[in-house]
Formats: C-alpha cells, structure tokens, sequence
C-alpha cells in the first residue's frame, strides 16, 4: 500500500483554515491514487495544497463567519481587538 502525503488524522476542525485544506489537499490526493497516481512521484504536498487552495477561499468566501485560523501560540494579539 503506497503511502499518501496527507493521512487522515483523529480528528479535524471543520471551521478551520488550515484543518479545511489539510481536509481538501486529503480529499484530492484520494482522488488522485483512485486515478492511479502515486505519491511524491507524481504529485507533491505542495502541488496538492494549490489544487485545494481555490476551494478553501471560496468555502471562506461563502461562509457566514468565515473559516477561523488557529495559530501556534497561547495568546495571539489583533490590531483588532
């Protein structure tokens, strides 16, 4: 069995941005080695991340609250709020 750039994980934050296109590139990749592709061979993490990135701002773009982004830290500061 071939080993895929984007495993599934336990678990994912549907509103998420980054969650969202982990999910996406995921979703193409599936479709990709159903279509006889192989990983790192014929595609890379990054070509599957720009095939999900026009999708993921579209979903942000349609979204009433938008996709959130988490990031890496305890406190993060906004000019905002």
């Amino acid at each position: 069995m071939t080993k895929r750039l984007f495993p599934p994980l336990g678990e994912l934050d549907a509103e998420g941005f980054a969650d969202t296109l982990y999910a996406t590139a995921a979703s193409i990749e599936e479709t990709l080695m159903m279509a006889g592709a192989t990983p790192s061979e014929d595609y890379t993490r990054l070509d599957l991340l720009r095939l999900a990135e026009p999708y993921v701002v579209e979903l942000h773009r349609q979204s009433k609250r938008g996709l959130t982004i988490g990031y890496p830290a305890e406190t993060v500061w906004s000019e905002h709020d």
